[in-house]
């Protein structure tokens, strides 16, 4: 029987902020325990992890996705004021007077820390979560529905996309409201 899931994990290039592979098994178990892959094998569960904001796994468009970002910081004390790090940022995200400040373009790619010569640019990876993405008749983006540090959070709020999708009948992102359905079942208010 075909599996009713289809997983894409990026493939961690240069530009990797986070290796989302190491929770690859974890998926894959929870694919494997679930009932859905044998209720529903026309109608699969499709999952994007992306390393990086470059998203090369598409989780925008899927019914659960993970992009890694970080959220730059400056240490002012090791900063020389080079500007190699607005150089690097591709977003016209940093805006610079004395020392760089990190504007809302920010996508969190981390280009202006691997750019920084003097290591004054640092960060915490983040994992933004998404859920709700399609493509076809009637497409829509997945909507952010939590900022995570780590797998094992990950890991909850994809056992819930699986839970809520067996519970239904019904490929996630083909049920009404299964964003709101999600954030209530996490607790979330956004």
């Amino acid at each position: 029987m075909e599996s009713g899931f289809e997983i894409v994990f990026c493939r961690q290039c240069r530009n990797a902020l986070s290796d989302l592979r190491s929770i690859e098994g974890d998926i894959m178990a929870v694919v494997s325990e679930s009932s859905y892959t044998a209720r529903m094998s026309h109608e699969r569960i499709k999952a994007g992890f992306s390393a990086c904001p470059n998203s090369c796994s598409s989780p925008q468009i899927k019914d659960f996705g993970v992009i890694a970002f970080i959220t730059p910081e400056l240490n002012p004390e090791l900063c020389t004021s080079c500007g190699r790090c607005a150089e690097a940022c591709r977003e016209n995200a940093i805006d610079f007077d004395e020392f760089p400040v990190f504007n809302e373009r920010c996508i969190g790619c981390g280009d202006c820390v691997r750019a920084c010569p003097s290591r004054a640019i640092s960060g915490k990876v983040r994992l933004r979560v998404l859920a709700g993405g399609r493509l076809g008749r009637h497409p829509r983006f997945a909507e952010v529905v939590a900022v995570v540090s780590g797998g094992e959070e990950v890991l909850e709020i994809f056992r819930k996309v699986v839970e809520i999708s067996e519970e239904q009948g019904r490929r996630f992102s083909h049920i009404e409201g299964c964003v709101e359905v999600l954030r209530d079942r996490l607790g979330l208010k956004f």
